[in-house]
């Protein structure tokens, strides 16, 4: 164990010195007390003993020094009294001192007290260990528990589309601030409107998580997949024995079971129209029936119903109740196409090309300038499902680095092969130019032509001729894949 020993008198320090190293301790001795207490500071000693009387600074002084200073805190201080200096001895205890030993020092006493202060030490470190790692591990327990909880938040909201909302246009940004005033108004029922594709579950499901997350359920019902004939009971519920083939113990619908969460009507256009009173009803008085039920039930989850038909269009023809469709557009949302949102295009392809790459293990890290321009282009009639889809496709069966023009193959008629040759003009009917490419010559028919005509039948014949094989066709007719992209648009 090192000791720091320190005494004005240099015999003594020097005996004691002898005997410490002997029992196999290291001691490092000092005649000055100052010099003693700066070295404190700058080095841990377990043990310190030190001489009570000493000119320049006394024992109790040094004392106090030593227990003041952070290093030197909780060593061990023995203090060296003269002989029946027991009020001394006293006070030292009191001020801190570990121990005392009375003048001339008996050799086995200091190694008794030696020893008790290194189990002293030892047991204290241990304390001082445990402690430490029991806080490092409540610590490390509660950051994994945080970090576990926001890690399951964050899949749940990836997982519902919420996590991948892109708000760069102001319209967009007003959906979502709408969308969480919602949230916390969960008796005022919501219609949301917009194209296939645009994220409308998505929506509905930041109008019931809200900013975080909810626990209350998410009960979705597609109104288009359910035969109108069961229509009444999978919404409403029904009671045993309420039609042919029912369930003995009757069955609870979805209103039930979307307890005090919220009940999501997709297309809910297709809501036959007689069931319609119905619903209103159940909005207006919160209350319904199961069919051949005769025991009301309370309603109390929010209702949002969403669809890509013109409902205000269908009430004006007779389709769609008028008093249903006011009342749910208390809460309205019309979500606008992703060929009006712009700003958002790239940030959405990005975060699309990580998850994909992500899942993949693919190499894509970004897209490059072409590819951006290419798809701001694109007229999107799928929406923000159709761009999901591209850049899963070209992740899948492409491998770079950059996300490249020529690894993007759009499947919708704006940008396929099949519809430029499908819209083009028969060559046996429109009137084209005689092109003599070796000698630069060209003659123009009589008739006017368009020149765009002409532009579609060459990319047309030299896609014919490598087989629909656009970057070589490209490279045949000397542009650039993207620009061919473009002209056949």
């Amino acid at each position: 164990m090192r000791i720091l020993i320190v005494d004005d008198n240099s015999t003594s320090l020097q005996s004691l010195s002898v005997v410490l190293t002997d029992l196999g301790h290291q001691p490092s001795t000092f005649s000055d007390p100052h010099a003693a207490l700066n070295h404190a500071k700058e080095s841990y000693y377990p043990l310190i003993i030190t001489d009570i009387k000493m000119p320049t600074l006394d024992g109790l002084s040094l004392l106090a020094e030593l227990k003041a200073c952070e290093t030197s805190k909780r060593s061990d201080v023995i203090i060296i009294t003269g002989h029946g200096d027991m009020e001394t001895a006293i006070t030292a205890l009191r001020n801190g001192a570990y121990d005392y030993l009375n003048k001339p020092i008996n050799a086995r006493e200091l190694a008794a007290a030696v020893e008790r202060s290194a189990e002293h030490q030892t047991l204290l470190f241990e304390n001082t260990d445990l402690k430490q790692n029991m806080k490092e591990r409540v610590a490390e327990a509660q950051e994994s528990l945080q970090g576990d909880l926001e890690k399951m938040r964050s899949q749940l909201r990836n997982v519902s589309g919420i996590g991948e909302i892109i708000s760069g246009s102001p319209r967009m940004q007003e959906i979502i601030r709408d969308a969480t005033i919602f949230h916390h108004e969960p008796d005022v029922p919501v219609l949301i409107e917009g194209e296939t594709g645009t994220g409308k579950e998505v929506i509905a499901r930041l109008v019931h998580h809200g900013e975080t997350h909810c626990d209350t359920p998410f009960v979705a019902l597609n109104c288009s997949a359910i035969a109108e004939s069961l229509f009444e009971s999978e919404l409403f519920g029904y009671e045993a024995g309420a039609y042919t083939g029912s369930r003995t113990g009757g069955s609870a619908g979805k209103l039930e079971l979307a307890g005090n969460g919220t009940l999501f009507l997709d297309e809910i256009a297709e809501m036959p129209l007689h069931l319609q009173p119905k619903l209103l009803r159940v909005l207006e008085e919160r209350t319904f029936y199961r069919v051949g039920g005769l025991q009301k039930k309370h309603f109390t989850a929010r209702i949002i119903g969403a669809g890509n038909k013109n409902l205000e269009l269908m009430v004006e023809e007779g389709l769609f109740r008028r008093d249903l469709y006011h009342r749910l557009t208390v809460g309205h949302l019309r979500l606008p196409p992703l060929r009006e949102r712009q700003n958002d295009i790239a940030k959405m392809a990005s975060l699309f090309l990580r998850k994909q790459v992500k899942r993949k293990g693919k190499r894509f890290s970004s897209i490059a300038p072409e590819t951006l321009t290419m798809l701001k282009e694109h007229s999107w009639p799928g929406n923000v499902r159709e761009l999901e889809n591209i850049i899963e496709r070209a992740v899948l069966i492409h491998d770079d680095i950059i996300l490249r023009p020529e690894h993007i193959e759009f499947t919708t008629l704006s940008y396929s092969t099949n519809r430029v040759q499908a819209a083009a003009p028969r060559l046996d009917t429109m009137p084209l130019p005689s092109i003599d490419i070796a000698s630069s010559t060209i003659v123009l028919p009589d008739e006017p032509f368009k020149l765009e005509d002409v532009t579609q039948s060459v990319i047309r014949k030299a896609l014919s001729k490598f087989d629909g094989n656009k970057t070589k066709a490209a490279a045949y007719l000397g542009i650039s894949r993207y620009a061919l992209y473009r002209k056949i648009s």
